[in-house]
């Protein structure tokens, strides 16, 4: 018992490094860049010992794709897609969490963008490895994002010949382009025509065109 014990509490203590240096790489990657980032800046963040650290990420590539695995999709999943199930119209719902994920995001975290958009401008052009990945986690935010749209519709609240895939990649890539062009201008006020916009498509494709911004 005593064995299993010790086992399970190392495992713990790997995972919990494991952790800590994904979130610390993340944070280093999303505000200075992937390749202007060294893994001697990323070792100094976390206070691990260089053999700690590479124990888990030999390389900074392979500390990169599980960033993009591990953290980066949670987080499109926890941001943007878990908080719409508690909303009787996922609609309202994306107009809320654009309000609070760009709108209401502070000056200083707002320029540097979307991690995710981040990672694909500087990543997806000159690594397969990224390419896949971050493919695979756009997706992942168009698939999630149409599910709920498929609900709105069940729930007779889109129109019922709107093509809800098209409807999810058209949000997705509207707010990353709303992130990159806030990234790029610095303009933040923009922030509140853009969400306009996107109220204005909703209500486009919307059954009943009531949608209001709680």
């Amino acid at each position: 018992m005593k064995k299993v014990a010790k086992k399970s509490a190392k495992t713990r203590d790997l995972q919990k490094t494991r952790e800590r240096i994904l979130y610390t790489a993340f944070q280093k990657f999303f505000q200075s860049g992937f390749q202007a980032t060294s893994m001697d800046d990323i070792v100094k963040e976390t206070d691990l010992s260089k053999g700690a650290f590479y124990h888990q990420f030999p390389t900074k590539f392979v500390l990169g794709y599980a960033v993009v695995e591990e953290v980066i999709r949670p987080l499109i999943l926890d941001r943007w897609i878990r908080p719409l199930q508690d909303y009787e119209n996922p609609m309202q719902g994306i107009l809320d969490l654009m309000q609070k994920h760009i709108c209401d995001t502070k000056p200083d975290l707002i320029r540097y963008g979307c991690p995710l958009n981040n990672f694909m401008q500087e990543m997806s052009p000159v690594d397969k490895g990224f390419h896949t990945r971050l493919k695979s986690a756009l997706q992942l935010w168009i698939k999630e994002l149409e599910k709920e749209l498929v609900r709105a519709k069940e729930k007779g609240l889109i129109l019922q010949n709107i093509n809800t895939l098209e409807a999810a990649s058209f949000i997705v890539m509207f707010h990353e382009g709303v992130y990159g062009f806030l990234k790029g201008s610095g303009d933040r006020k923009s922030s509140i025509l853009f969400l306009n916009m996107m109220k204005s498509y909703l209500q486009s494709i919307a059954a009943d065109s009531g949608i209001e911004l709680v």
